[in-house]
């Protein structure tokens, strides 16, 4: 964008009202001198306007122009640079332009298929094994669980009740466990970094988490907490800055693609490259089920060199969920990217497709669903990185007041996403997908009660507290039945949020089993385990072996570190067992904790066999 090159003069400061009668105070810092020089020259006069005289508000006057020092110091350019974007995005928003213009959707048909638990599904296991320990994990997590019903940091939620377990101590027993991995693989110790991009909603929450458990396990050296800082928000199609009062710029998320910048302008990803690290994931803060196919998924980024390998699943046409889609351009390029669910559907129609996104014979879209995870090959990251400053692709959805297209009903701001890296790279770079079944897929916890329910009326996913949790038990039941193991099949249970599938409660804990692969040497007679519906399984332990197992109630099986079983022969389990039981409209109204109220069901345990091994 060429930006208008203006010189302030003295006079022209003098023109400016509110900042006329301030000048001795904004020349006395040089810093607040070229702010304000800054704001002048991009069309930002009007902040000054409620201004008071010399002399008074001088603390929030100092204020005002420290906000726009972070505001300057957290964008690729600086505030100029986004004031100028904007106003570019907001006149082709104002003129009806429809950014992908040019581009010809259609089906990518050079994605990575492998069959879980095939000898090729292994295969690129063993691949991943061996490069894990070279792997940094990267985690936007900048919202808060009110959109839910739940007032803490998402990270916080129970991934499932059985266990009671939070996200986040999934994640760092899943990096624990893939620790174990690279060093049984290598022979080599490695400590894979943890990254989590917090907003300043988020920030005092995750810290205030991970203090109190201790990291959950992890060396507090090993996890970095990013600050993720708002954006100017937008009060007009000139790209006026909204304010919150004379002295404070109204702000709004920018949109998790801000971790590149901050990986960038933090000087993590070149240093994680100088340690000789290889690989970053991406993913996002309440889908546990990434991990349990990472290293498939690895393994088809190593062997086949992909600079970024975007993870996919099935996906209902028109589901609110972007697509993975191959972009041929009139200029002669192509890119396989995500195109989100709201700019597929017109683009399909635009390019001749008259019947848009719709479902195949097999009940889903032909196009993949994006999932947010995906794996970077780090030395083509850093090199890019270096090129572009982090920035990523931005877009602007103002909401207009009426058909003029000038005035907007609320302010509005500049937004990027993750996913939306490989529209920057070259048109070599070698960019791929993954595509997984959907019990291994997407199964985010992020609507209310009220939304999963209207959502599940209307046959798309509900993607609620309810069948996030499901999720997690079928994925597990799911990884056992494929090596062998006769699992009930799970029973429509209806709860406020909607009709729900759920087989057996079964936990398998990463230390156990962080892959297939790991899981596969731990059951040595799979075709021996029975579990009945209703019965529940939960197992901890990474030195634990069980030949079989017939469950018709509920057993616990947790070994410390250090310690070892071997179960010999069939252990058989009859018990009460556990059961979840719907919440009372009381319970529902206030009476139970929020995490249960985003469910719409509680868990009663009755009997339990519990074996322990405890360590020296």
């Amino acid at each position: 964008t060429q930006s208008r090159i203006c010189y302030i003069t003295r006079v022209e400061m003098e023109s400016v009202a509110g900042l006329a009668e301030n000048l001795s105070f904004v020349r006395a810092d040089a810093k607040r001198l070229a702010l304000a020089q800054l704001l002048v020259d991009e069309g930002q006069s009007k902040l000054f306007a409620g201004w008071s005289p010399g002399g008074q508000a001088e603390e929030e006057k100092q204020s005002f122009f420290a906000q726009l020092d972070t505001l300057d110091s957290n964008y690729p350019g600086g505030l100029g640079s986004y004031i100028r974007n904007a106003r570019e995005l907001l006149q082709a928003s104002a003129r009806g332009e429809n950014p992908l213009a040019g581009w010809t959707p259609s089906v990518p048909e050079d994605g990575f298929q492998p069959k879980v638990g095939s000898e090729e599904f292994f295969e690129y296991e063993a691949i991943g094994q061996k490069a894990v320990g070279d792997c940094c994990f990267v985690i936007p997590a900048g919202g808060l669980g009110e959109r839910l019903g739940f007032s803490g940091v998402k990270f916080a939620l129970p991934a499932e009740l059985l266990t009671g377990s939070c996200v986040l101590a999934v994640y760092c027993a899943y990096l624990q466990a893939f620790q174990e991995i690279a060093q049984a693989a290598t022979g080599q110790s490695r400590k894979i970094p943890l990254v989590i991009m917090a907003s300043s909603d988020t920030e005092a929450g995750i810290r205030e988490l991970l203090e109190s458990s201790s990291h959950f396990g992890l060396d507090p050296a090993q996890v970095t907490v990013l600050l993720q800082q708002k954006v100017a928000a937008l009060a007009n199609s000139d790209a006026l800055m909204a304010t919150d009062g004379p002295y404070r710029i109204a702000t709004k998320p920018h949109g998790h693609g801000d971790i590149h910048f901050l990986l960038h302008s933090s000087g993590l990803a070149r240093r994680w490259l100088e340690e000789g690290r290889q690989w970053v994931l991406f993913f996002q803060d309440t889908n546990t089920l990434y991990l349990m196919t990472f290293l498939c998924s690895l393994g088809i980024s190593v062997k086949n060199q992909l600079q970024v390998n975007s993870v996919a699943m099935p996906r209902k046409a028109k589901e609110a969920a972007g697509a993975i889609t191959r972009l041929r351009h009139t200029d002669g390029r192509s890119i396989v990217v995500n195109v989100e669910y709201n700019q597929l559907e017109p683009l399909l129609l635009s390019a001749g497709q008259s019947q848009g996104d719709v479902n195949g014979p097999d009940g889903y879209s032909s196009f993949p669903g994006n999932t947010n995870e995906l794996i970077f090959s780090l030395p083509e990251y850093v090199a890019e990185l270096s090129k572009s400053g982090g920035q990523m692709p931005e877009f602007i959805n103002p909401k207009y007041a009426d058909a003029s297209r000038t005035s907007f009903k609320s302010p509005t701001r500049l937004e990027c996403m993750m996913q939306d890296f490989p529209k920057i790279l070259p048109s070599t770079a070698k960019v791929g997908f993954t595509r997984y079944p959907l019990e291994f897929g997407y199964f985010p916890c992020k609507n209310d009660i009220a939304t999963a329910a209207r959502l599940s009326a209307q046959g798309t996913p509900p993607h609620g507290a309810a069948s996030a949790e499901a999720a997690v038990y079928y994925a597990y039941c799911r990884m056992l039945q494929l090596l062998g193991a006769n699992i009930a099949a799970p029973d429509e249970h209806h709860w406020r949020g909607g009709p729900q599938l759920m087989g057996p409660f079964v936990v398998l804990w990463p230390d156990f089993a962080p892959s297939l692969a790991e899981l596969r040497h731990k059951i040595e007679q799979p075709e021996n385990w029975r579990l009945a519906a209703g019965s529940s399984l939960e197992v901890r332990g990474r030195d634990v072996r069980i030949d079989a197992l017939d469950i018709q109630g509920a057993l616990r099986i947790s070994v410390a570190p250090g310690a070892s079983l071997h179960i010999k022969g069939r252990l058989e389990v009859r018990n009460r067992g556990h059961e979840l039981v719907a919440l009372t409209d009381a319970e529902q109204a206030g009476d139970a904790s929020e995490e249960l109220r985003i469910r719409g069901f509680r868990r009663s345990e009755h009997e339990t066999k519990v074996i322990e091994v405890k360590g020296d």
